[in-house]
């Protein structure tokens, strides 16, 4: 039997808003696969009947399709096309040539996809990560890298300059300084709502939590978390950071006398910085490893590393 014959590798939907994440992910990938993405493929789409060249691109043309999916995807002219196209090709060949990734801070999928379908959460991956994912399933699924033209090459690298020069814009501007307490604020909304959650879901930890202008603090029977913004400068993200910190007991905290020594037993830091889509995130750090995190994400990575700690603590007990 014959494999079926694709001229895109992959093809990537998404709305408007989201082109310049989907640009920074065909950066990724370009190197060795053919990925359509409409807005370089202007050419080629001009004086065709654009409905019905993008639903053959969607159900026939691409071997896998990625879609960066938010609330209204589906509900714009073109994505509403491309959605009929998926459940359309979806019934002659089931799900496995199509990849999710959620955007929206609390990620969700259509609840047409079948709950056994596969996605990435680009919070917990990253570019890097989902890029990789796309790739072997590419592989997967019949690819064969390509090499990259020096054409190609030269434009992916002005693309990345002009970011990176965007990007240290915004790291040294009071209007990041301000965005970033914006995100503190929603980071520590997301940590707070999950209170009550985990107070009913392990009572015998005895979970409580309080908050400052600049500090959240959780406590339990075995050791405490304190979450601290840490920001220098007015104009300036430099040296900025949320620091999270883990206490044997009551962390320090603004107006509050020990008498006792403090003891801490883990820390960790989330830098603020800026996506190729010009929003907000938390880095994890600046290794290979690190992980870029929205602000509700990077509030269950806070959370979720302590109460590990506290299951630790509890163990050894």
């Amino acid at each position: 039997m014959d494999l079926p014959s694709y001229i895109y590798d992959v093809a990537l939907s998404f709305v408007a808003k989201d082109e310049p994440l989907a640009t920074q992910l065909v950066d990724q990938l370009s190197d060795r696969l053919n990925v359509f993405l409409y807005s370089r493929k202007q050419e080629q789409l001009a004086g065709t009947d654009g409905e019905k060249t993008f639903n053959d691109v969607f159900s026939k043309q691409a071997r896998i399709v990625v879609v960066l999916y938010r609330d209204g995807w589906g509900e714009t002219p073109w994505t509403r096309i491309e959605e009929t196209a998926i459940r359309n090709r979806a019934y002659d060949e089931g799900y496995g040539f199509v990849v999710f990734m959620p955007l929206d801070e609390r990620p969700k999928v259509p609840q047409w996809l079948p709950r056994t379908q596969l996605w990435i959460g680009l919070s917990r991956w990253g570019i890097g990560g989902a890029a990789s994912v796309i790739d072997a399933r590419c592989q997967e699924r019949g690819a064969s890298p390509r090499i990259e033209t020096l054409e190609q090459k030269a434009v992916r690298v002005e693309r990345e300059r002009q970011f990176q020069k965007n990007r240290e814009i915004y790291l040294t501007s009071d209007a990041g300084v301000r965005n970033a307490k914006l995100e503190w604020g929603a980071l520590v909304k997301a940590i707070l709502e999950q209170i009550p959650k985990l107070q009913a879901a392990a009572p015998s930890l005895g979970i409580s939590a309080k908050q400052s202008e600049n500090q959240v603090i959780l406590l339990s029977s075995g050791v405490g978390l304190l979450v601290e913004w840490k920001g220098r400068f007015i104009n300036s993200l430099a040296e900025s950071r949320i620091e999270a910190t883990i206490w044997s007991g009551h962390p320090p905290s603004y107006g509050t006398y020990f008498i006792e020594e403090l003891i801490k037993v883990g820390s960790l830091k989330l830098l603020p910085d800026l996506d190729q889509s010009n929003e907000h995130f938390w880095s994890t750090g600046k290794s290979q490893s690190s992980r870029s995190l929205r602000s509700a994400a990077a509030a269950e990575h806070i959370v979720g590393w302590w109460l590990d700690r506290a299951l630790n603590t509890a163990t050894e007990k």
